[in-house]
């Protein structure tokens, strides 16, 4: 299982705010997301429905899932043969002060 690296500050902007007040952050939280393709919709329903995060959950067009369950999401996606349409990106990690 591979992460692509986190987004930069600069191009969270606005909703670098949102991860701070929600505390979203690497190693507790990590993105999951769908490449476009047939049948997107209904993978993106999948991973909401099953990993996705209460309460604040999508940053772009990622879905938050617990880093924890990253492994739990790529061997469910292998099980229905699309484990290639999953990319899993890290988050910054928490503001130190």
């Amino acid at each position: 299982m591979e992460f692509w690296t986190a987004h930069a500050t600069a191009t969270l902007r606005d909703r670098w705010a949102v991860l701070r007040r929600h505390e979203l952050f690497d190693p507790e939280w990590c993105l999951a997301k769908v490449t476009d393709g047939r049948g997107r919709r209904q993978l993106d329903q999948l991973l909401r429905d099953e990993f996705a995060r209460a309460g604040f959950n999508s940053v772009f067009e990622y879905t938050v899932v617990a880093k924890e369950d990253a492994g739990r999401v790529a061997q469910r996606f292998a099980e229905i043969g699309q484990a290639d349409r999953l990319i899993l990106r890290l988050l910054p990690e928490a503001p130190r002060f």
